[in-house]
């Protein structure tokens, strides 16, 4: 596996990276039986014995916990059985240890090579990010992109935590005309999730998209609300206190179950899973979200926007936020008489979309993905060059 420029997990999500640019990646196995097998032949019956039953590294029992809890989540029935849990906990333990150590052996048999993280809170990846952190290695971090054939790439993490500036001053300073053209459609999602609700809609309504309650955007990025059941109470709540406000709700196509049976019903809140979402925003008055793309979606279509958990588009002009409920409350009550900035708007998408974003899909990447890859990674591309700019200016001001 020596001598490859980039070394990435062998999941589906980077088979087309792979098989793109063969000779130039090293594809780990995550596998239990690979990893128990490159750890063996490195050090060993003692060193493989040693891995297995030794203390339990806290980063690397963190990731195993991570996994449980979205097991937990996702399968609810079956992994809050505390007898399941235990033994889950202690298989997946071992395997994170194992999976771990024969990371450190191959990422050492490749000293140049840069590490690839897709995602980077879901394991495998976030085995290989943890070990590729504490060595010290060069690591940027893939995921589809916020719009059709886009994918973020940052040295930083993805979402909230990349290095996608939000500071309204730094979007004011370019020339959208030099920007490029806005998105001209919509990521399409397919619903998963029968819907009896609905067959229209009121005249007028607050689309809430509900998102992933098991992914990162709610686990690591929502600072106070816990799950798309608290999301639904603290709406219930709102609609409560506005009498006359009607609220849109539609469910994750990709998560496999439904709170619907769960909640208390309201008279002014709806779910319309089977609707296009692109409809719902259009459609509406105003949009509440957590983090979820939706937001950036609808600002793109105009729209006015309430962020509840931490997005990569929480701009001050551009969208309104609430880190808790009488926040929601003051937030919803302003929509009547704020707008948000036009011109930022117009800057903030088109930067996004063509300075932020790179072109292209995994399954199918661009050729000049790899040297994309490389030029975020050093900061020479024109969004590191903007931030750099951009963070000199304010230290010299």
């Amino acid at each position: 596996m020596g001598d490859r420029d980039f070394i990435v997990c062998r999941t589906s999500h980077m088979r087309g990276f792979v098989s793109s640019f063969q000779g130039r990646v090293a594809a780990l196995p995550s596998d239990l039986r690979s990893a128990a097998k490159a750890v063996l032949r490195r050090d060993g019956v003692a060193g493989l014995l040693r891995t297995v039953s030794g203390d339990s590294d806290p980063v690397i029992a963190d990731l195993a916990e991570r996994n449980l809890k979205r097991r937990q989540i996702r399968f609810r029935a079956v992994f809050s059985n505390p007898l399941v849990a235990f033994f889950y906990r202690r298989a997946t333990r071992i395997q994170c240890r194992l999976v771990a150590a024969a990371f450190a052996g191959w990422l050492d048999e490749n000293p140049k090579a840069t590490i690839v993280v897709f995602n980077g809170y879901l394991m495998p990846d976030s085995i290989l990010a943890a070990v590729a952190t504490r060595r010290k290695r060069q690591m940027v971090f893939l995921e589809k992109g916020f719009f059709p054939a886009t994918l973020q790439c940052d040295p930083h993490g993805i979402n909230h935590q990349s290095t996608l500036p939000r500071d309204a001053d730094f979007y004011r300073a370019f020339d959208p005309a030099e920007l490029g053209e806005k998105p001209a459609a919509l990521v399409k999602r397919q619903s998963k999730l029968k819907d009896d609700g609905p067959a229209t809609l009121p005249d007028r309504y607050v689309f809430v998209p509900f998102q992933v309650p098991s992914d990162m955007q709610i686990l690591a990025l929502s600072p106070w609300i816990r799950d798309m059941r608290h999301l639904y109470d603290e709406i219930f709540r709102l609609a409560d206190a506005e009498g006359q406000s009607h609220f849109v709700i539609k469910e994750h196509p990709s998560f496999p179950l439904s709170i619907r049976a769960e909640v208390k019903p309201h008279p002014r809140i709806h779910f319309a899973n089977h609707h296009d979402t692109q409809t719902l925003i259009e459609g509406s008055d105003a949009v509440i979200t957590v983090n979820s793309t939706v937001g950036l979606e609808s600002v793109l279509l105009e729209k006015k926007v309430i962020t509840l958990g931490l997005a990569p588009y929480d701009i001050e002009g551009l969208v309104l936020e609430a880190g808790n409920a009488a926040e929601l409350l003051a937030a919803f009550r302003a929509l009547d008489t704020w707008s948000p900035d036009a011109a930022l708007r117009e800057r903030v998408i088109r930067y996004i979309q063509n300075v932020f974003l790179l072109k292209g899909e995994l399954k199918n990447p661009d050729p000049r993905l790899p040297d994309m890859i490389v030029a975020r990674l050093a900061g020479t591309d024109r969004h590191g060059q903007a931030v750099a700019a951009f963070a000199a200016a304010k230290r010299g001001s």
